[in-house]
């Protein structure tokens, strides 16, 4: 499966994180450092494990029980962007 940001969202980078605008909902919601750094991994990337082993190799190093928590809260992340609509999930080709 491969991630990407909802046509309908417009967002920027800030000192402060990341700021998004969903243009259907007129939400606003600006990310925390952590949410920001997933944020941006995924635009650049759009593939979950990818995001997980860069956060990993910043954080967690060979740590088994720091991995199995990055994945559950990128994971979480993931999940509550799409739920959300600010991403959306395609199988990839």
């Amino acid at each position: 499966m491969s991630l990407h940001i909802s046509e309908s969202v417009i967002w920027n980078e800030t000192a402060g994180g990341v700021s998004l605008y969903h243009t259907d909902t007129g939400e606003f919601l600006t990310l925390n450092e952590t949410g920001a750094q997933i944020w941006v991994l995924l635009a650049a990337d759009g593939d979950r494990e990818s995001v997980i082993n860069r956060l990993c190799l910043l954080f967690g190093g060979p740590s088994t029980t720091i991995r199995n928590r990055i994945r559950a809260d990128v994971d979480a992340f993931i999940d509550d962007m799409i739920r959300d609509g600010l991403l959306a999930e395609s199988v990839a080709a």
